[in-house]
């Protein structure tokens, strides 16, 4: 890679003048944010669930962590909960780490730093998957039961680096095994097909943003 970018340098200089080769090399940060909510009709225990969820979550992040919390006393309701998004840097306020976080939000074209809250989920999961000098995902999971199955709420806010001499490189990377966009779609994707397996029922996706689409082919890889 390092050295098909050595080589494209020479002509990328000499395009330099040209207006569409300086919006090319322009170092771009940019924030993507999605969300994904699924319905899966089984009785199944809500820890064969989780379990199959994470499983398939495992597939393409570096860490995971997740989260049981006990139901004690809690009546299955008729309608699954649904998650919140939460603005980090706001709900901190004027602490040293607020500040800086909503500083940095300014500087980032006005992005903040977002997480999802999974009150009542009877499980929950954060997964972060880093490329250096690519991409910086942070995607979390919420499970709700309800009278007939359960809920899965997706959401997912990852960085992307763009532009730059490196930009070359990026660009070969993402024709061989997919664009950062494309690989969190085949983690949401992962995550459906692991839970419908362990179920044996078929999930639907109730709604989301943007469109999910069909499984992309990098899908395939590793399988």
């Amino acid at each position: 890679m390092k050295k098909i970018a050595l080589t494209l340098l020479p002509i990328l200089a000499l395009m330099s003048g040209c207006g569409s080769t300086n919006s090319y090399l322009a170092n771009k940060s940019t924030t993507v944010e999605m969300y994904h909510i699924f319905d899966i009709k089984t009785a199944l225990p809500a820890s064969a669930v989780a379990q199959a969820a994470a499983s398939g979550l495992s597939q393409n992040t570096n860490s995971i962590s997740s989260n049981t919390p006990l139901q004690i006393g809690v009546a299955v309701p008729e309608k699954a909960g649904r998650f919140n998004i939460v603005d980090i840097g706001a709900k901190l306020g004027n602490s040293g780490a607020g500040a800086f976080m909503q500083l940095a939000a300014m500087q980032n074209g006005g992005a903040a730093f977002k997480a999802a809250s999974c009150e009542t989920a009877a499980w929950t999961a954060r997964a972060q998957r880093t490329i250096s000098n690519a991409s910086n995902l942070n995607l979390y999971a919420c499970l709700y039961k309800y009278k007939q199955g359960y809920e899965l709420d997706i959401y997912a806010v990852f960085e992307k680096t763009e532009g730059g001499l490196t930009q070359v490189s990026r660009d070969l990377a993402y024709k061989l095994v997919g664009t950062p966009e494309e690989w969190v779609n085949k983690t949401i994707w992962d995550m459906v097909r692991s839970v419908e397996k362990a179920t044996n029922t078929r999930i639907q996706r109730l709604e989301g943003q943007p469109e999910l689409g069909a499984e992309p082919a990098i899908a395939q890889l590793g399988k």
